[in-house]
């Protein structure tokens, strides 16, 4: 997603904060609800790298013959979170918390077959959702200015953009360069990889739209915990989501991408290199993110 397209969502997220903005001030409802903005750090990742490989036409074994798949060595994607939320008093110290945002997600995965730096893999994935949480919030109030706060909800997600680079170093510090047997049967000369040809059309390189690819789901949905605290109009907050609708469909039916190859009775990499299907992976993410209420449903608003 390029920059231009970022800050159009943005800008559209502020047109929808300042028209709710108007609204509320014109409503000049009860002080316990308010209305503000928020922004954010993200640290996301998959929950599990295994049977990434295979899914990218990869299938790592050591020298015995035995599948080992990917080691992930950089557990993080950073991005950031941007948006409107709200807080509705439900009663005592219980509310609940909605938001509005453009959040990012993905995950960094460098890995290496038997410490071997010619062979790892890198893969690169970005994901940018509009995404609606919505949390229980209970707050315990020190003073009338501080409170400390618990939440608990869930969210719903679309995937609205993205990019995931492969890049597979295979080969090459050989002149020339050594490249992938095309073959299910790993052996020393093929770097001990089964190898599907059918998954990546550049041998070593390739460049997705990450929502565009089959077999990724665009929807996103999930829960979250999180705690922070409220000084007068500010809240920091701490949370985790995790998602219950895996990134990948490691199930997904590919059976025509083989039929174009002339192979038979294959619907995935998992079935063309015999290795048994993992469970598809979720992704998950800690945020840390500032909000700023705007007073706008006290009586001090006339018109």
């Amino acid at each position: 997603m390029n920059k231009k397209n970022i800050l159009s969502v943005i800008a559209i997220l502020l047109l929808l904060i300042s028209g709710v903005s108007v609204y509320a001030q014109r409503s000049n409802r009860a002080p316990e609800n308010r209305f503000g903005i928020r922004a954010g750090f993200n640290m996301s990742d998959l929950t599990s790298a295994k049977g990434l490989d295979i899914y990218n036409g990869l299938a790592f074994y050591n020298k015995d013959l035995s599948y080992v798949g990917f080691t992930d060595t950089k557990p993080f994607q950073y991005g950031f979170n941007v948006g409107a939320i709200g807080q509705i008093k439900i009663a005592g110290p219980w509310f609940i918390q909605p938001s509005l945002i453009f959040t990012t997600k993905g995950y960094n995965l460098n890995t290496q077959n038997q410490g071997n730096l010619s062979q790892n893999v890198e893969i690169t994935a970005q994901a940018y959702y509009v995404q609606l949480p919505i949390d229980l919030v209970w707050k315990y109030s020190f003073s009338n200015d501080f409170r400390f706060l618990v939440q608990a909800g869930g969210y719903l997600g679309f995937g609205v953009a993205g990019e995931t680079h492969f890049l597979d170093h295979y080969g090459e510090k050989t002149m020339p360069r050594n490249r992938h047997e095309q073959t299910i049967t790993p052996d020393a000369d093929n770097g001990y990889i089964g190898y599907d040809y059918t998954v990546h059309q550049l041998l070593d390189e390739d460049y997705d739209a990450t929502f565009m690819t089959e077999g990724t789901n665009r929807w996103d949905a999930g829960l979250e915990l999180g705690l922070g605290f409220e000084y007068k109009m500010f809240q920091i907050s701490l949370s985790y989501q995790y998602s219950l609708t895996p990134l990948y469909d490691y199930s997904y039916d590919f059976s025509l991408r083989y039929l174009e190859k002339g192979i038979q009775n294959t619907s995935n990499s998992f079935e063309h290199l015999k290795i048994e299907s993992p469970k598809s992976p979720s992704q998950h993410v800690i945020s840390i993110t500032l909000a700023y209420y705007l007073d706008l449903f006290s009586n001090k608003i006339k018109y």
